[in-house]
């Protein structure tokens, strides 16, 4: 049997529904009947009672008036990945200043597979409706984020990306030709930045810079607005010089509180350095994907 197989053979099919369970309360209903927890995991009934009884059981759900929602013990499940040395707990201080600089929204990603899960966000005093939430996976090829993280990743896994996802138009504006979502990649690659504008919802624009750290971008770190605030010009000029030096800030940051992981003490340079916006570079060139 191969390796794969003996995986399969080994996978507690249990466990998958209930983790299944837990994600359908990652949308933004934060309230749910037992049905519609039910036809959203595609899941049958009784299952999914038995799992939300169990869940309860163990203090992470609740039912009021017959409606399910998880309750904030539910968030040390997490706490590990939010440990001192996390990528969101050595960004949040630099994720500050950010938006103190800027005035604007900032947000942090990785890569799951081929989706953007947003992992870290500070709002500034005028958030925007709808806002992104921590937890939310969105398609990377779709957000400046997701481009960012894409165009780090060695070339066969941007093809495998190509080929196995739909490039389907979230907005007029988002890019759905594989050439044309290459060559901004290859963009993105040379000039260490995405600005995306309308890609992923009407009326926003957002710049981002990869963080890259030895042979991949771990993470990338986001500025979103509203197009009545800003324009592509005023993003170029103020924001991604911004973004520059806090994704530099970051790596530094996060390679220091993780030494296992980043043993060599050889420099580090942030995309973009001594460059300004636009001018060619090629940062992270032979790097892999995030870690």
């Amino acid at each position: 049997m191969t390796d794969a197989g003996t995986r399969d053979r080994d996978r507690v099919q249990s466990i998958e529904r209930g983790v299944a369970v837990l994600r359908v309360f990652a949308g933004r209903e934060g309230q749910l009947s037992m049905a519609d927890v039910a036809a959203r995991a595609d899941l049958p009934r009784p299952v999914v009672r038995r799992i939300l009884i169990t869940f309860e059981h163990l203090g992470y759900a609740r039912l009021h008036k017959g409606l399910w929602s998880l309750t904030p013990r539910i968030l040390e499940l997490g706490a590990g990945y939010f440990a001192a040395s996390s990528l969101p707990e050595v960004s949040y201080p630099v994720m500050n200043e950010v938006v103190e600089r800027t005035g604007e929204t900032c947000s942090l990603g990785v890569l799951d597979g081929f989706q953007v899960v947003h992992v870290g966000r500070v709002e500034d005093h005028r958030p925007m409706p709808g806002a992104i939430r921590i937890g939310m996976q969105l398609p990377a090829y779709a957000t400046a984020i997701g481009k960012a993280l894409l165009a780090h990743l060695p070339a066969e896994e941007v093809e495998e990306f190509l080929g196995s996802v739909e490039l389907a138009a979230v907005t007029p504006s988002t890019v759905t030709d594989p050439d044309r979502l290459r060559e901004r990649l290859a963009l993105v690659r040379e000039r260490g930045f995405d600005l995306s504008v309308e890609e992923y919802t009407p009326g926003r624009l957002s710049a981002a810079v990869p963080i890259v750290l030895d042979d991949g971008a771990v993470g990338a770190i986001a500025v979103s607005a509203t197009t009545a605030r800003e324009t592509v010009e005023t993003m170029e000029q103020t924001i991604v010089p911004v973004l520059l030096e806090a994704a530099e800030d970051i790596g530094r940051t996060y390679r220091a509180a993780n030494p296992q992981l980043y043993r060599s003490a050889g420099a580090w340079t942030t995309p973009g350095e001594g460059h300004t916006p636009g001018e060619g570079h090629t940062p992270g060139e032979g790097h892999t994907g995030p870690r």
